[in-house]
């Protein structure tokens, strides 16, 4: 049974998140994959109030940076293919201020990841990909936050191509 959701996403700064989106379209291409938004995921809000445009707009918070400590894969559709993240102080103060302001108890990010392929496919294959995968940067910079709509557990191409961003917020002074 499916039910809605309002998710919130972190998203890295220009320069990563278009390194992210290339590699994200040439799975796409590739493996007949969804196309989708690079992003880290915050904190999931199974209750529309306050709206989503309010939660962002008391929410005071800066960039936060993070260090990359592998790339990874999985069995599950949603953590196919990975860049896995160390967490710090900031990123569980942005998570802790996010739940406070969604009023939502928010759950402590145990693997800060953002995905680069949403695909059922063999271990193998998942495994050969992400020994090809090699960064031009140690660190990335994540500076703006959206609130998407959409439907859970997701676990289709159907389902990733449901999301809706209802709301943006910079977190660039």
């Amino acid at each position: 049974m499916k039910k809605g959701a309002i998710v919130y996403w972190l998203l890295p700064e220009k320069g990563e998140r278009e390194l992210f989106c290339q590699i994200i379209r040439i799975f796409c291409h590739e493996l007949d994959a969804p196309e989708f938004e690079p992003h880290l995921t915050l904190l999931v809000s199974e209750k529309n109030r306050p709206t989503p445009k309010a939660v962002l707009r008391c929410l005071k918070a800066e960039p936060v940076r993070l260090r990359i400590r592998e790339t990874a894969t999985s069995s599950k559709f949603t953590k196919t293919l990975f860049v896995r993240f160390r967490s710090d102080g900031a990123l569980e103060k942005l998570v802790s201020d996010l739940g406070t302001a969604a009023k939502v108890r928010p759950r402590r990010l145990r693997d800060p990841h953002v995905s680069l392929l949403y695909k059922k496919t063999s271990a193998r294959t998942t495994r050969e990909l992400a020994s090809t995968l090699k960064f031009p940067f140690r660190d990335v910079v994540f500076d703006s936050i959206v609130a998407v709509r959409l439907r859970l557990p997701v676990r289709t191409r159907a389902d990733v191509e449901g999301w809706r961003i209802v709301a943006r917020k910079s977190l660039r002074g």
